[in-house]
């Protein structure tokens, strides 16, 4: 794998010495939302990654975390072929410590699943902010974000009435005979514009060169809907509205114990029958003058869940359970004003949540269902401000400031048993309150050379879910509350270089982070019972690199590379933190053909290296791997009553490797095999088409 990763980078430099021979296309700045407004990628000190419009439609289908690990520092833990988790720095989305967000709304709910509500067809672009931004965003962003943006039709809004990004679209891939398809309608026109999606999504259990993985086929259906009218030229009112239901099995995480799906010995299987979303949001956002900007928005979330847990262990009587989950619901909404200077920009805002777990209901052998939890709730009330100066040397330094205050309360239910109640009589509300701050700066040192510096304080409130937690397997596993759980607090540095030319542009970033009152969960047994609770117990130390780099080598070429090393250490047991990634990184080349007009090819490749620095007590060694991709992609213009039709093309894994990314989940008390870690998909061909109207 070594001589791989270095005819990679020999790649990037015969590559390089051709930009003497020909006249270079500059690369254009990306516009992103990171610092709760748009602004150009270029203004922002904080490390920020986007997965562009194009780069989605050409990866075919990829499931959105797949699509989010190219970036540098980030990594997935699959659960399946359509879904995942992600980790950040050595963070992970499962863990509430690197939240969702979906067009600048705090996405809620159900983090072990919330990948799986989304197809890459509904997205316009995904930003990744890699560090922490708490500052900006409140609790739980530890190890950054993921903001999702969601489709909007384009075109002329205030001329005649015009169709506007309208198509049918269908991908096919082999290992696991999936299915994806997207019907899209838009109108633009006399101010208004609206885009409606339905999506349909399906596959069977996968293949791997170690054989077929059970319990992975999932069935996906959804509507999505944005329109707005814009009743100015500045001002726009919004309305976004979405459902989605699926079912699917669940492997791949702590959650679906992924060894345990083996046809042999301890087996367990969980099933969504079905995870149901609904949602709606209403947004504004306007120049109220030629200085200040007003984004306004809120939003309902509701979610439903169905668990079916079929548990074997050796000889023993199959146990049933059946999980009701009734929520969250989730109301929210921000308020953000920016005044624009000549020197001087500021913003403002105000963010909240309120998030109801009403209740979960539990079901033993097809039984009587038994409520198991109480209700939760849990209010976050926030203002935060962000004051960038641009200096007449074009330095940029930035400062925010952000308080939360949150309460978390409980309500007893009379269809609780004692047993239940009994657990949770000290169970009483609670009252959190943490600000947080950074300071970012952006200097010059030399043509096409900045200096890049941030430091920020980060924190996680204790979710309610940590504090009261859904009980299961009664008679055999207790889940315990723990009302006196600290928040969890960081600190963390981070500095750079970045360069940037007419066809070159690169980062090179440092950070190291300190992190105390981590909460994880404890188990141990008593009377035959194995009990679980959350508690504070770690401190933590974090540090890493980052490199990335984009290179226009001619009009129709381009290379991109990235890599990535990272360390953590638990400082109370000196021991090697879990899901901390090895080196890796991606490479990429992409290549558009004079020769076959509107088309592309491009290859991929991602690699690891053996992941060797563990806790052998949480975690086993982890083989490194090279997976080689390639991509084509043709358009074949108007054809008949069709504005477009365009085939694409794309084998992944084309050595059919056998391998399991490093961070995938592994229940080291069983033997491994094709589930645990969870092997991903071998060779896998992919086949596309889009008609546009």
């Amino acid at each position: 794998m070594q001589k791989q990763i270095a005819l990679s980078l020999a790649l990037a430099g015969i590559l390089a010495a051709a930009q003497n021979e020909v006249e270079l296309k500059s690369l254009e700045g990306v516009t992103v939302t990171a610092q709760r407004s748009s602004q150009s990628v270029d203004e922002i000190s904080k490390s920020v990654s986007v997965v562009d419009k194009e780069t989605i439609e050409r990866k075919l289908g990829k499931s959105v975390p797949e699509l989010i690990s190219e970036a540098p520092g980030v990594s997935i833990v699959n659960e399946g072929m359509d879904s995942g988790t992600v980790n950040v720095r050595g963070f992970s989305s499962s863990d509430y410590r690197v939240p969702m967000f979906v067009d600048g709304l705090r996405f809620r709910g159900r983090p072990a699943f919330e990948y799986s509500i989304f197809t890459p067809d509904q997205i316009e672009r995904i930003e990744i902010i890699r560090g922490p931004a708490s500052t900006l965003y409140g609790t739980d962003a530890f190890g950054g974000i993921v903001n999702l943006v969601t489709k909007r039709a384009s075109g002329d809004v205030h001329g005649d009435w015009a169709l506007s990004d309208t198509y049918l679209s269908t991908q096919y891939q082999s290992a696991n005979k999936g299915v994806q398809n997207r019907l899209q309608l838009g109108v633009v026109g006399h101010g208004f514009d609206a885009l409606l999606g339905l999506n349909y999504k399906h596959g069977k259990d996968y293949d791997t060169p170690a054989g077929k993985i059970p319990n992975t086929r999932y069935n996906y259906r959804s509507l999505d809907f944005k329109g707005g009218y814009s009743f100015a030229d500045f001002h726009r009112l919004e309305l976004v509205t979405r459902y989605t239901e699926s079912e699917r099995g669940v492997v791949g995480t702590a959650v679906g114990a992924p060894g345990t799906a083996n046809k042999k010995g301890f087996q367990k299987y969980i099933k969504e029958a079905p995870l149901r979303e609904k949602y709606v949001a209403l947004n504004y956002e306007g120049n109220i003058n030629d200085k200040f900007i007003l984004d306004s928005s809120l939003y309902y979330r509701g979610l439903y869940t169905h668990l079916n847990i079929r548990p074997y262990i050796g000889a023993m009587s199959p146990r049933q359970v059946d999980n009701y989950v009734n929520g969250p619901k989730v109301y929210g909404g921000k308020f953000i004003g920016k005044f624009v200077g000549d020197s001087l920009t500021q913003t403002y805002g105000v963010d909240f949540y309120y998030e109801d777990w009403d209740s979960v209901y539990q079901s033993v052998n097809k039984g009587p269902s038994v409520r198991n939890r109480l209700r939760t709730k849990q209010l976050d009330v926030a203002g935060f401000g962000l004051l960038e100066y641009a200096f007449s040397n074009d330095a940029i330094l930035s400062a925010n400031l952000r308080y939360d205050r949150i309460k978390t309360s409980f309500d007893m239910d009379s269809s609780m048993s004692p047993a239940v109640k009994a657990l949770y009589e000290n169970a009483n509300d609670r009252k959190d309150g943490r600000a947080s701050y950074g300071l970012g700066l952006i200097y010059p040192i030399a043509q096409g050379f900045e200096f890049v510096g941030n430091f920020s304080t980060s924190f996680r409130a204790p979710m309610s879910g940590e504090v009261a937690p859904i009980l299961t397997f009664s008679g055999s596993e207790a889940y315990l509350p723990n009302p006196d759980l600290n928040i969890e607090k960081g600190v963390t540095y981070e500095a750079g270089l970045r360069y940037t030319d007419k066809a070159l542009r690169s980062n090179l970033i440092f950070y190291t982070g300190d992190y105390k009152d981590l909460i994880v969960e404890r188990n141990w047994q008593s009377g035959g019972v194995t009990y679980y609770q959350s508690q504070n117990v770690n401190r933590a130390k974090i540090s890493g690199a980052e490199f990335d780099l984009a290179y226009k080598i001619l009009s129709n070429l381009e290379f991109k590379t990235n890599l990535a090393y990272t360390r953590g250490k638990n400082k109370q047991t000196g021991k090697p933190l879990p899901e901390i990634a090895p080196l890796s990184g991606h490479v990429a080349v992409s290549y558009s053909p004079e020769f076959l007009a509107n088309s592309y090819i491009e290859y991929s490749g991602d690699w690891a290296a053996r992941k060797t620095r563990i806790d052998d007590s949480l975690e086993r060694e982890r083989a490194g791997y090279f997976v080689h991709n390639l991509y084509f992609g043709k358009s074949l213009g108007k054809l008949g009553f069709l504005k477009d039709f365009s085939l694409n093309f794309g084998v992944e894994n084309i050595f059919d490797k056998e391998y399991a990314p490093s961070l995938s989940y592994e229940l080291i008390s069983q033997p491994r095999s094709a589930s645990n870690p969870l092997i991903n998909p071998g060779r896998n061909f992919k086949l596309g088409f889009k008609a546009s109207f």
